[in-house]
């Protein structure tokens, strides 16, 4: 597998909203949408994250979003299934620690996929993690989410060790948007998954990701 991380740049790490395959947002919208975000060529990773849906449901959204990954050159990851028909449709599977098992670590890398490995803010986690050789883990909830129920917020004290002793990129996640940003961006973390900060930005998805990019990059500044 190639390295998918350039230098220091950091990357927008774009996950599916909670209310994909509902009556809120049915997949022929949602696809529209996504399109109209990848063209931007400002999310370099999406995660395609489903929860209580059917496998043959997970499947058929992932084979469409991955078209359209592929198109603009977007690395897509799926949350948890490793199922051999879901691994053919995508390029890595992020764990969380409910999800971590060795069959399943071995599965997705002798598929040569990509591995990513929720940690919350332990350190035991963090180490543990390093034992598979992941592409990144992932620390969180840095912010109060909408998404889902914190269990877990993360400490900037606590995990900068691990960011300063290893060299393995990092992910931030958990209540990320325009606003809170600025509090992660003195740090290394190179991903900055973000959910409910992009999907619910109310000047619309597509320029919150615009916006996002640029403040993480710090490129230039955001619009007011």
């Amino acid at each position: 597998m190639s390295n998918i991380f350039i230098n220091n740049k950091k990357y927008l790490y774009l996950i599916t909203p909670p209310n994909l395959l509902t009556k809120k947002l049915l997949l022929k919208n949602f696809l529209i949408i996504l399109e109209k975000i990848l063209k931007t060529k400002k999310v370099k990773y999406l995660q395609l994250r489903l929860k209580n849906k059917k496998k043959n449901q997970v499947l058929n959204c992932l084979k469409k979003i991955n078209f359209l990954c592929k198109k603009y050159k977007t690395i897509c990851f799926i949350n948890d299934y490793t199922d051999n028909k879901i691994l053919n449709f995508c390029d890595g599977v992020h764990l969380g620690q409910k999800d971590l098992s060795k069959n399943k670590i071995k599965k997705i890398l002798l598929q040569k996929k990509y591995l990513g490995i929720t940690c919350h803010n332990s350190e035991i986690f963090a180490k543990k993690a390093l034992k598979y050789n992941p592409t990144y883990i992932s620390f969180g909830s840095f912010f109060n989410s909408k998404t889902k129920k914190i269990q877990y917020f993360a400490n900037l004290k606590n995990i900068s060790w691990f960011i300063k002793k290893f060299n393995v990129p990092c992910a931030a996640i958990g209540g990320i948007n325009i606003k809170n940003c600025r509090k992660l961006l003195k740090t290394n973390f190179r991903l900055f998954a973000v959910c409910s900060g992009i999907w619910n930005y109310k000047k619309g998805p597509e320029i919150a990701v615009k916006e996002l990019y640029k403040l993480i990059n710090k490129n230039e500044n955001i619009s007011k």
